[in-house]
């Protein structure tokens, strides 16, 4: 990178991506040789970069469908050059190619003091924690915080699930790791990108890879880790192109072996004008790249950034605060987007604020930082975002086929609220609580329904949605069916009594809190007991804001005896 230009490469020429449309049957690769025409001759490929295909959809069985587009990396020597290329009729758009940073330690070289900022200084929430380098406890008090403790005792620890961690390089055990770099080695690091050097080095960032990777084992010990390095030697460093590659090598990794199930990213760009386009753009190729792994099944993990304004790192410049803090891929509604507190539930200063450029509603949810970890006080919403992403690769060890939205909607349902009732542009919807969404995906019980908007569907059939939209749709019978935010059928009649459904789907209507069911669907009697649920089977809820202390169906059943009464009775008195 030019250090006086950081849009211009180490020549002064500029970086830039082109995109292509793919002709049936051409590969990417074809693309570096036949396209050295572009432009007149004035685009010099870059030879290290593998064309990175777009559009193809995941098939199963490792496969996916023929690329729409394909793109390239080369570099221009000047504007003029740029404006000739985006005119170019073989050429769909051109893209610059974007510099990134990690979102470390908020650096105040331009930045108010940071220390202790009272709520009158502008602090959104109570009095905000501005002191970085100063840790509130250990990774281990990070741990027994979020109950991840007791998902250990469990027996879920990460077993089976990798952790992508895209970010400046990991110096991981047992890999030829280059002169010069730190002498710590990260354990459980078992392959990554680019495929030759994965492993060997950490500097470029400051060793911030290997605080992500060990944030990361601190709360998942058991996952297993690949190094993705999107900053280090070789190509355009530091850029988005690399983190396009890293996402393209994840995502084809997926599909043939099912992993890396999880990746976070502790990075972004720290102003609008680094890059306007992919600052709010959706269909930038990396965002778009983003989306692709979403909807591979990856779940996708970003920290919102160190921009927020009571005490902003000083590399954001004007944008900071609320609509200019969260930007590009960071922000997208698709994607899980990381705030933070410290462990005391202080909200931190500098965490970005919502909404993003391409999301009204975030951040999503805030995870902890500063406590001592691979440093001394590991920090920024860099260390908060692979926490959270231990905690996701447990999750996802509980329950294989949970997607980022499963989690993200487990995550929000379970959320400590610290700031304004429900969700707010600052802390999103409060402080992740791991052993509470560990608990609702795998005794997914449903609390609360408030509804708050109706919409109707092709057939005018009136559908309520819940308070994070969860549709609640009418049966055939005119019953309210409700999936809730993992996906669980959860059914509730007219008035919202709360239904359970026996091991032969037929519904099971619970009158009152504690009753034993007696009464189906229709209201006809039931003599006998309910067949034993199937295990596993979530226990189901009304939409009536009623919410039974009953934690399993044997509790449910035991607790009914001491407050049953003979329904069947008095329904056969009523006829």
């Amino acid at each position: 990178m030019n250090a006086e230009d950081p849009k211009r490469d180490r020549d002064g020429r500029i970086s830039v991506l082109v995109e292509m449309r793919a002709q049936p049957g051409m590969s990417a690769s074809i693309g570096l040789g036949t396209d050295l025409e572009l432009a007149g001759g004035a685009l010099r490929l870059d030879p290290e970069f593998v064309p990175v295909a777009m559009g193809g959809e995941t098939l199963g069985d490792g496969f996916s469908s023929a690329p729409q587009t394909f793109i390239l990396r080369g570099t221009l020597a000047s504007e003029d050059e740029f404006r000739k290329l985006e005119a170019d009729p073989q050429v769909l758009r051109v893209w610059r190619d974007t510099p990134i940073a990690p979102f470390a330690a908020p650096r105040n070289d331009n930045a108010p003091q940071m220390g202790e900022i009272p709520s009158m200084a502008g602090c959104p929430i109570g009095s905000c924690d501005c002191t970085p380098g100063t840790p509130v406890g250990t990774i281990a008090d990070v741990a027994r915080y979020l109950g991840v403790d007791q998902i250990w005792a469990r027996g879920h620890r990460g077993q089976g699930i990798v952790v992508g961690v895209l970010d400046g390089g990991i110096t991981a055990q047992g890999r030829p790791v280059r002169a010069g770099e730190t002498a710590r080695r990260i354990p459980r690091v078992i392959g990554g990108w680019p495929a030759a050097s994965w492993g060997t080095e950490a500097s470029a960032w400051s060793e911030h890879g290997n605080m992500c990777a060990t944030d990361v084992l601190g709360m998942a010990p058991d996952a297993q880790l690949f190094d993705m390095r999107i900053s280090g030697s070789g190509g355009s460093t530091s850029t988005i192109s690399r983190a396009l590659q890293a996402f393209d090598w994840a995502l084809t990794h997926y599909r043939m072996h099912g992993t890396p199930q999880v990746l976070t990213n502790s990075w972004g760009i720290f102003q609008e004008g680094w890059d306007a386009s992919y600052a709010r753009d959706p269909s930038h190729p990396f965002t778009r790249k983003v989306v692709e792994a979403v909807n591979a099944g990856i779940v996708v993990l970003f920290a919102a950034g160190n921009c927020g304004d009571t005490c902003p790192d000083g590399r954001c410049g004007p944008d900071v605060g609320s609509g200019r803090s969260i930007w590009g891929a960071n922000g997208h509604d698709q994607v899980i987007t990381v705030g933070a507190v410290n462990l005391h539930e202080r909200f931190v200063g500098y965490s970005s604020r919502g909404p993003a450029a391409l999301s009204p509603r975030k951040p999503d949810f805030c995870s902890i930082t500063h406590f001592r970890g691979y440093f001394n006080s590991d920090s920024g919403t860099s260390a908060a975002t692979p926490i959270l992403a231990g905690v996701c690769a447990l999750l996802r060890q509980v329950r294989s086929s949970a997607t980022t939205p499963t989690l993200k909607a487990a995550l929000i349902a379970t959320c400590k609220d610290i700031g304004d009732p429900g969700f707010d542009i600052h802390s999103g919807h409060g402080i992740v609580q791991a052993l509470r969404a560990y608990n609702r995906l795998t005794w997914p019980i449903k609390s609360l329904l408030s509804d708050t908007g109706v919409v109707r569907d092709l057939r005018e059939t009136i559908i309520t949605l819940d308070r994070i939209g969860t549709p609640i749709l009418p049966d055939r019978l005119g019953t309210h069916v409700v999936a809730d935010q993992i996906g669980t059928p959860v059914i509730a009649d007219l008035k919202g009594t709360p239904v359970f459904a026996d091991t032969a789907g037929t519904p099971v209507v619970l009158d009152q809190k504690g009753t034993r069911p007696l009464l189906d669907q229709g209201g006809s009697p039931i003599a006998e007991r309910i067949d034993r649920p199937d295990p596993g089977r979530p226990f189901l809820l009304s939409t009536d804001h009623q919410a039974p202390e009953w934690q399993n169906f044997e509790e449910m059943l035991t607790g009914a005896e001491a407050q049953q009464e003979d329904a069947l009775t008095l329904l056969v008195a009523q006829i």
